[in-house]
Parts: C-alpha cells; structure tokens; sequence
C-alpha cells in the first residue's frame, strides 16, 4: 500500500481527505469502529493494492464429484489451481486492467466508467477467498489495515526514497516486500 501510494500522488491525497473529513484535522480525536467503516476510499485502496499484488496468487480446490470443465471430463477427486493474479488482471474482468485505480472499487453503481466490475467483481475478486473456506479473520483484517493506514496517513507524510526503485517482493505461498525504502516526515496540518 505505501508502494502505490508513494507512486500515486493523487490516490494518497484523496485518502488523506477521506481520513480528514471522517476523523477531523484534530489528531487526538479518536478513531472509531463508526469511523472506520466509512472509510470507503480506504476500502477501495485497500482492495485495489491486493488487485495488483495479491498476498495469495494461487487458491486451491478438489471437486467432489466428476466435472465437465472446458471440453475436458474431470474426475472427483481432481485439484486444481485457480491463478488469481491471472485472474485479477483480466481483460475480461477488469477495465484497463494494468492501471491502478481504486474507482473500479468506489462508487462504481455511479458510473458506468467499470461496466466489467459491475459485472464480474463478484466472481473475479478473491481477496479473502470464497465459499465455504473465505477468510473467518478478513472483517478483523480489514479493520486492522484501516487503522494502520489512519494512525500512519493522519500523522506522517510518506514519499519514495527513490522513485524509480522498482517494488522488492516475493511470492512463495505468501507475497511478501522484501525491501522499501521510504522517507517518513510529520504531515503539517
């Protein structure tokens, strides 16, 4: 989220108005579950950031009976990999896909700029899974990454270190950052 933020000037200034408007320019005023949720720019940023780097790019199912998917006839038993990432930048999915964007996830009924999202952000967006086995922990995590962007966008003014860095993650069954540097300065409000 840094990352994006830090290469997305105008998506940071629109969540710091978010935070400003739901939780005043005073920085002693609390934060509440009531302010959380309606933390809806947040929301979007959050999702649209998992968009491009999943923390999981692979979930895995075993059907439980024997499937025709494809023209092929699978037999019970089968597992298979779903490729998220894959799936998460589809053209078929999502509207000029390769751009970060967080609008695809807010006030999209509004517009109809995301006419694909409309249509398949549903089936096509597994930022916690799905069915059955979807994330018991993903409202607690949601709240958590809420809070860390507050307290942190509120307070502090967050840039690149350098610019043209390129992102250092890696992806083994979890993305992970490997390295980003940052210059942190207290925001003046």
């Amino acid at each position: 989220i840094v990352y994006y933020l830090g290469h997305y000037p105008e998506v940071k200034q629109k969540l710091q108005q978010e935070l400003e408007t739901v939780f005043g320019k005073n920085l002693t005023n609390p934060v509440t579950s009531k302010g959380l949720d309606e933390l809806r720019y947040c929301d979007s940023v959050i999702k649209e950031v998992y968009r491009h780097i999943p923390v999981f790019f692979t979930v895995g199912r075993v059907n439980v009976e024997n499937d025709n998917l494809g023209g092929y006839n699978w037999p019970k038993g089968t597992t298979f990999q779903m490729f998220l990432s894959a799936m998460m930048m589809s053209k078929n999915y999502w509207t000029d896909p390769e751009k970060f964007d967080p609008d695809r996830f807010y006030n999209i009924e509004e517009s109809d700029k995301y006419l694909l999202e409309k249509q398949h952000v549903k089936n096509s967006f597994f930022m916690w899974g799905g069915g059955i086995r979807i994330c018991p922990g993903r409202k607690l995590a949601m709240i958590e990454l809420k809070c860390l962007l507050t307290l942190i966008y509120r307070k502090y003014n967050i840039e690149m270190a350098d610019m043209n860095a390129p992102l250092k993650y890696r992806s083994d069954v979890l993305t992970i950052s490997k390295e980003l540097i940052i210059k942190v300065k207290p925001r003046n409000s």
